[in-house]
């Protein structure tokens, strides 16, 4: 059905309930409730920001029960996956300050140390007399 015909059976419905019809009335309120207003959740990229548009949706006076679950389902799925995401982020930078204070030791025969060493101070002494 395209949105023309869509339009006319809803006209047609809602003269009928106007009319008296229950049954009419009762096809119309049953189609008006599995209608339901798009949620902008997915824009939300903290859970304050998620918070407050989930607030403002539950909000509106002529809220039905199809978009109550719907707002809900959408809540709960996006609430997990923010908090899943900031619970990695704070490990993984939990784990970048444990690893940065490392300090990274070249492995090399012991026997040669006093030979770098020498080599080392060499160096630097010729360094500081530039």
């Amino acid at each position: 059905m395209n949105e023309e015909e869509e339009k006319k059976v809803l006209q047609t419905l809602t003269l009928r309930a106007q009319g008296g019809d229950a049954d009419a009335a009762r096809i119309l309120f049953n189609e008006k409730s599995k209608r339901v207003r798009p949620v902008r959740f997915h824009e939300c990229q903290t859970l304050d920001e998620l918070k407050h548009e989930f607030e403002c949706y539950m909000g509106q006076p002529d809220i039905t029960k199809a978009e109550s679950e719907h707002a809900a389902k959408a809540f709960d799925r996006l609430f997990k996956l923010i908090t899943t995401r900031d619970e990695q982020k704070k490990k993984a930078d939990k784990d970048l300050a444990q690893i940065s204070g490392l300090l990274l030791v070249p492995i090399t025969d012991p026997i040669s140390w006093a030979a770098m060493a020498e080599t080392s101070q060499r160096t630097l002494r010729d360094f500081a007399r530039q």
